[in-house]
Formats: C-alpha cells, structure tokens, sequence
C-alpha cells in the first residue's frame, strides 16, 4: 500500500516524537470545540477514555471562547502512557464531530 504525503509526514512526526518524549507523561491537549454543542467536553473525554480509562486529568486552564463566541477552546492535559496512544488520542478526538481541531 502506497502512502500519501501527509500520512507519510505524520508517521514520521509521531517516531520522531517517540524518540524525545519519555512515556508515561502529561501532554495538554488544546481542543477548540463547536460552543452550540453542549456535552462536546464530555465527548471528548468518552473518546479519551476510549483509547484508555482515567487518563485526563482534570483541567485547571480557564476555558477560552472565541471573539464571536462559536467555539471554545480547552487545555485538557491527558496522562499518556504509551506513543501509540498518543497517536490514538488525536485521531479520536479530532474525528468527534464538535471538535473543530486539536492542538
């Protein structure tokens, strides 16, 4: 199977990452939600816990919304214990359908 660009690029960042992050560690998610939606947080940590149970911590950062006020954005820091999870945990949340894009 023949890879295309971006999918090229990205499993190269993610070893890259691997070779510097030391694992377990804490990585702040930055996720910018659709505001209309109102369990979106909620959603996001179903997703979380999907990949693995009791790994998002609470979250301290004050919510941001946007100028117009359509999104909101969170810091969710998420103990992750492995790469592959890492890796996981973006492409779960931001295939959610309230997530307009993680960070």
């Amino acid at each position: 199977m023949k890879m295309d660009r971006t999918s090229m690029f990205m499993t190269d960042s993610y070893n890259k990452l691997e070779k510097l992050m030391e694992f377990p560690c804490v990585v702040g998610f930055r996720v910018i939600v659709d505001a209309s939606i109102v369990n979106s947080l909620g959603e996001v940590e179903k997703a979380i816990n999907e990949v693995e149970a009791g790994i998002m911590q609470k979250i301290t950062d004050e919510p941001r919304k946007s100028s117009k006020g359509n999104y909101v954005s969170y810091t969710i820091p998420v103990k992750v214990n492995k790469a592959e999870n890492l890796k996981l945990l973006y492409e779960k949340i931001s295939a959610l359908p309230c997530v307009k894009h993680v960070i």
